[in-house]
């Protein structure tokens, strides 16, 4: 199976909004996230399932992806990733696909570098991992184990020009 982990953009000041839930992209965020799609589009990979946090940023990171995709589904919001959550509470979701699926999860940091590492079979990879806003990485894993996976890319928009 391959797993597509990708932070959120850039997100409004926390002081400008509500709530934390309720903030938004900012337009470097949004215009992130596009340049992201892009790479996936160009990608061999192609995603079967979409699955963000109930998070304002999160939604917008993944309906711009979906976009940019063509994705034919819809994005799924999923509480088990919300920011502070664990993301391994995610892989009881997973275990209906098959090795042959690419699943695109849109998360918070630090949740997701945690999620990485896992997947990596390396709790201690975190350390070495860097997810700036709207970096993606993507890992090849067997889905009997969920871990010992191997790092397809890992990638930041800024990368992207």
């Amino acid at each position: 199976m391959k797993i597509i982990l990708v932070r959120h953009g850039e997100a409004e000041d926390p002081a400008s909004a509500k709530s934390d839930q309720l903030r938004t992209l900012t337009e470097k965020g949004k215009s992130d996230i596009h340049k992201i799609g892009k790479f996936l589009r160009n990608s061999p990979l192609k995603v079967s399932k979409v699955f963000y946090s109930p998070y304002a940023r999160t939604r917008l990171t993944a309906e711009i992806l979906s976009e940019e995709i063509s994705f034919n589904g819809e994005p799924i919001s999923y509480d088990p990733i919300a920011s502070g959550a664990k993301c391994s509470d995610f892989l009881s979701c997973l275990l209906s696909l098959t090795n042959s699926d690419t699943v695109l999860l849109v998360a918070h940091n630090p949740d997701i570098t945690y999620f990485a590492a896992e997947l990596l079979g390396n709790s201690q990879t975190a350390e070495n991992l860097i997810f700036l806003p709207g970096s993606s990485i993507a890992i090849n894993v067997a889905r009997e184990k969920f871990a010992h996976g191997q790092i397809i890319w890992a990638i930041s928009p800024d990368m992207l020009g």
